[in-house]
């Protein structure tokens, strides 16, 4: 189980370092597009682009998100349960986001499989959107590993109190 733990820990902060390096892509293709406007030259579908990497950064945030715990969460209400209750809530949470998180996986590379077979590109620069939705699919596969492993553990925790 470590060596999974470690290897998830290594993609996960593959995957924060390229989320990193596509947010700044956005930041200096929006400021190349600005300072083109400026001289009359703006770049050709620079807000296809931006989209493009908008999408890859939150997607590939999912995984680090989910591991540091950087979601929303009712604390407030939850902490006034007992922990026998508290402990049955996660449980019952736990499952269900993995079986989200798996379903969502799923139907995107459904989607993306359609994308690719209808040949469907986007607007103005023609790329080939179903490359965009695999990785996108790739990253919620990552992030329901993570959930997984992390259901385990409490698992096993629970086991031992």
């Amino acid at each position: 189980m470590e060596g999974i733990e470690k290897i998830l820990a290594k993609v996960e902060g593959v995957m924060r370092v390229a989320a990193c390096l596509s947010l700044m892509a956005m930041v200096l293709i929006t400021v190349a597009d600005i300072s083109g406007r400026l001289k009359q030259s703006p770049i050709f579908g620079s807000e296809e682009l931006v989209s493009f990497l908008a999408v890859l950064a939150l997607g590939l945030t999912l995984p680090y998100a989910h591991s540091h715990r950087s979601h929303i969460g009712v604390e407030v209400f939850v902490q006034l349960l007992s922990t026998r209750v508290r402990r049955r809530l996660k449980f019952f949470r736990e499952i269900l986001s993995i079986l989200f998180f798996a379903m969502v996986t799923a139907m995107m590379g459904l989607y993306a499989r359609d994308k690719q077979l209808s040949g469907e590109v986007s607007m103005n620069l023609g790329l080939s959107e179903h490359v965009l939705i695999y990785v996108l699919a790739a990253c919620f596969a990552v992030t329901t590993l993570a959930m997984l492993v992390d259901f385990i553990r409490f698992l096993g925790q629970w086991r031992q109190s």
